[in-house]
């Protein structure tokens, strides 16, 4: 049965729009692009050849069986497994709205299959300033690494009190994959050295993984 995937590409702005262009061969009608930043210290950026505003990040929805085509191709077509090359996830939807002959239900068996997979996406909000005492929080509990996103609050006064965040300042958002058993030490850290009652005020969620690629330590399902 066809599903709706949600795809996260983390690329070299050279590479970026190539990937884009893979993505749209392959049918993929829904593409935003916008720069990121790496997290990584900086021995590991120039290992990987990388710098750390040199990245673009991919955000892609599409059909199940155009997400399969992508990640089939992703190593003999875009050289993905290379260092370097970057890193694709694929994350499950369980609802759609206002995308025509899309499906939009599925959340039950979704929820029954997210309890098999076996990486994980965290997803980290914090304050503006605040990535390395997430980062340092993380990597002490056993993250590899992330991507940061410079975003804008734009909750309304309730929201703002529900969550702790202040409206209309600079946040960051950082994205963590993750193995499944590493998640809840990884998160609870965060928590604990940079959470609601510290500085970087951060609050943080989880999402399955289906399908990784340019991952070396990490499975697939």
């Amino acid at each position: 049965m066809q599903s709706v995937k949600f795809v996260i590409a983390i690329v070299p702005v050279k590479s970026s729009n190539a990937f884009t262009d893979y993505f749209k061969y392959h049918g993929v009608k829904l593409i935003y692009t916008c720069r990121c930043d790496g997290t990584a210290r900086s021995k590991t950026l120039h290992l990987l050849g990388l710098e750390k505003s040199e990245l673009n990040i991919i955000y892609a929805m599409c059909m199940s069986d155009c997400a399969d085509a992508l990640f089939d191709g992703l190593s003999s077509e875009m050289g993905i497994d290379a260092p370097g090359a970057g890193v694709v996830i694929s994350l499950p939807v369980s609802e759609t709205f206002g995308i025509s002959n899309a499906p939009t239900g599925g959340k039950r068996n979704l929820e029954e299959r997210a309890v098999n997979m076996e990486n994980s996406l965290i997803v980290v909000i914090a304050e503006n300033g605040y990535v390395d005492m997430v980062m340092d929080a993380a990597r002490e509990a056993g993250a590899r690494g992330g991507t940061v996103v410079h975003a804008k609050g734009t909750g309304n006064a309730k929201t703002a009190t529900l969550f702790k965040i202040t409206i209309a300042q600079e946040k960051e958002m950082i994205y963590l994959v993750t193995s499944k058993e590493d998640e809840k030490k990884i998160v609870d850290a965060i928590i604990d050295k940079a959470g609601p009652t510290t500085k970087a005020k951060a609050v943080v969620f989880t999402l399955p993984i289906e399908r990784t690629a340019g991952f070396t330590k990490l499975k697939n399902r």
